[in-house]
């Protein structure tokens, strides 16, 4: 008896360290349920920005309304998926039903943390076109004096933002010409 009750602690204390439950029968499983061991990818298998997770919607809170009033809604984010999520994630904020000359934020995250906006003001025209690991480059244009709201003759200008560690640091200045486009 001594020694089956031994072998049944050993078989626990291997159970709850590695989640396996030691036996390939049933009834001896039932007897002690332990939760199994849950893979990575389990573990995360979606998309490592979720736009309807509470995270991002607690960001667009602190966005106040955009232009028109309307609460900002959520645009486009960082498509990456799986595990080995990128260390600076991102996502944008549109205008309902806006255009192409609507304004858009870009919100930056970081390790399940809001970390605040590329810009202190949203601009039109404002499109995230790449990304690495710990960078994201934002695409900037803006209208001329005789330019169509659909056709922004101003740049492109892009502007990397990255994560040094700490913080997000933007790498290149807004071109001065699309600030003043904007007075």
């Amino acid at each position: 008896m001594k020694t089956h009750v031994a072998a049944f602690l050993t078989v626990a204390a291997a159970t709850a360290l590695t989640g396996c439950t030691g036996s390939d029968n049933a009834a001896e499983s039932a007897a002690s349920p332990v939760p199994q061991a849950t893979s990575a990818a389990e573990v995360h298998s979606g998309p490592c920005l979720d736009l309807d997770s509470a995270l991002v919607s607690d960001a667009f809170a602190t966005l106040g309304n955009a232009p028109g009033g309307d609460p900002w809604v959520p645009g486009t984010a960082s498509d990456a998926a799986g595990e080995d999520c990128p260390t600076l994630l991102w996502a944008t904020a549109e205008t309902p039903m806006g255009t192409v000359s609507s304004p858009t934020q870009v919100l930056f995250f970081h390790d399940g943390t809001y970390l605040g906006t590329a810009t202190a003001e949203s601009f039109a025209y404002t499109d995230v076109v790449g990304s690495t690991d710990a960078s994201v480059s934002v695409q900037y244009r803006w209208l001329g004096e005789q330019d169509a709201n659909c056709c922004p003759s101003g740049g492109p200008a892009v502007v990397t933002y990255s994560w040094d560690g700490s913080r997000v640091v933007m790498e290149q200045p807004l071109p001065q010409e699309m600030l003043d486009s904007y007075k």
